[in-house]
């Protein structure tokens, strides 16, 4: 069999990596798929050469995934910027890349790579400069640098989530936000009064059987919609204020758990707060003999009359 041309393998091999970037939601692929989309792939020494080209190229990288090796795609972007890193850098890149949104220590990036302090810390710095990575902290572990490309988001577990603002627990924020969740639930709680030409009695709470109380999802969505936050949430960040108001007492879920209603407060009531004494500002000086005293408070013999 003729020798297929170098030229011809550089075709292939471009050929495949442009499928590969087209393939419907995969940047992972087997030998098999990849030798399935080479041109001759009856021929077992052009397919290993058209992978040995795209491997060298760097379009293309060899992991083990389980028990499988794959191989996984490199985007046309990545390449630009792994071209202009010299080993080192790329080797720290890689494995900055494969920690994802969680990030990696610095510590970790030591062990896997067995780099010397000063060369590693050169190579992260000029990533930083080039804005390939960047440096954040963890709010589980505050005392840790790590690291994770520059273009994601760090997850939860690492931010915290929205309720933190530099790694502090943003009180404010989280008070100021459930005060409207609360008010915006009451004015749904709490039917409105009647019209001033109507003769019915204004009704001052909703019947067992009304189901028109707010669902999560209205009140995400009314959050979203009123502009009370540029704060991203999620509707899981609802739910996560909604519980703390519900086992503050402030509201309770109602329709089988799937609604919300505000609760009424009710102050502690005892026959002393009822009396003009409990009420009285010159209470200290009230005594038989003295200038106020029950036997002739005029307000205790009113009160006295009303309740009889």
């Amino acid at each position: 069999m003729a020798e297929v041309p170098h030229a011809t393998i550089q075709e292939f091999a471009s050929d495949v990596y442009e499928q590969c970037l087209q393939a419907p939601g995969g940047y992972l692929f087997t030998i098999q798929e990849l030798t399935d989309m080479t041109p001759g792939k009856s021929n077992i020494e052009v397919t290993s050469k058209v992978l040995n080209e795209l491997l060298r190229d760097r379009r293309i990288q060899a992991m083990t995934q389980g028990t499988q090796n794959v191989f996984r795609v490199v985007s046309k972007e990545m390449i630009e910027k792994v071209k202009n890193m010299n080993a080192d850098e790329e080797m720290l890149y890689s494995y900055i890349q494969d920690a994802a949104r969680e990030g990696i220590w610095t510590k970790t990036l030591k062990a896997k790579s067995n780099m010397h302090n000063t060369t590693m810390s050169k190579c992260l710095k000029t990533l930083e400069n080039k804005r390939y990575i960047k440096a954040i902290q963890s709010v589980k572990y505050p005392t840790r640098k790590i690291y994770m490309l520059y273009e994601l988001t760090p997850s939860i577990e690492v931010s915290g989530g929205p309720w933190f603002t530099d790694r502090e627990l943003d009180h404010e924020f989280i008070n100021e936000l459930s005060t409207a969740m609360l008010k915006f639930i009451a004015s749904k709680t709490i039917p409105r009064a009647r019209a001033k030409d109507s003769t019915a009695p204004a009704a001052t709470t909703y019947p067992p059987n009304f189901t028109g109380y707010p669902t999560l999802n209205q009140i995400y969505l009314w959050v979203k919609n009123s502009n009370l936050t540029e704060v991203d949430l999620a509707e899981a960040d609802i739910k996560a204020l909604l519980d703390v108001l519900v086992y503050d007492g402030k509201i309770e879920r109602v329709v089988g758990g799937t609604a919300y209603r505000a609760l009424r407060k009710h102050e502690s009531v005892n026959g002393f707060t009822e009396s003009p004494c409990g009420r009285c500002p010159v209470f200290q000086l009230c005594r038989e003999g003295g200038p106020v005293s029950a036997s002739n408070c005029k307000y205790f013999e009113e009160w006295l009359e009303v309740g009889l």
